[in-house]
């Protein structure tokens, strides 16, 4: 941790749960550029770390929706599995490409615009374009 500035990494995790707050997006989109900005990690650290961050605030979530009654299992289940096998190969391709920074960071950013003009798309009407 001594490698690493808490005060600027804190403020990066201010402004990452407002905007995934204020946006409803998932944190891992937001924590992992924040991650690259306020520390020197390599993008395969800073992804692992932000799954286990975002699993770990998800893990609380889920338990106190499935408490309230506002989970669909079935949904759940289909989800779960495919999450599992992406997972499996998302990691095996991540390992493969983390020693090529800058072609990680190209498929990061790839990801990241393809859902964002998907959302803006998807909500045209609501925005009036």
């Amino acid at each position: 941790m001594d490698k690493f500035n808490g005060k600027k990494l804190t403020l990066f995790g201010v402004m990452t749960g407002l905007a995934s707050g204020f946006f409803g997006i998932g944190g891992g989109f937001l924590v992992v550029p924040s991650l690259l900005a306020a520390t020197n990690m390599a993008i395969v650290e800073a992804i692992g770390t932000s799954l286990f961050s975002v699993g770990t605030f998800g893990l609380t979530t889920a338990l106190n929706y499935s408490l309230s009654g506002f989970v669909n299992w079935f949904v759940v289940l289909a989800l779960v599995c495919g999450g599992f096998i992406g997972g499996i190969f998302g990691t095996f391709v991540a390992k493969r490409l983390s020693k090529q920074r800058q072609t990680l960071n190209y498929i990061f950013s790839a990801v990241v615009i393809t859902v964002a003009i998907y959302m803006i798309i998807k909500n045209a009407d609501a925005l009036n374009l």
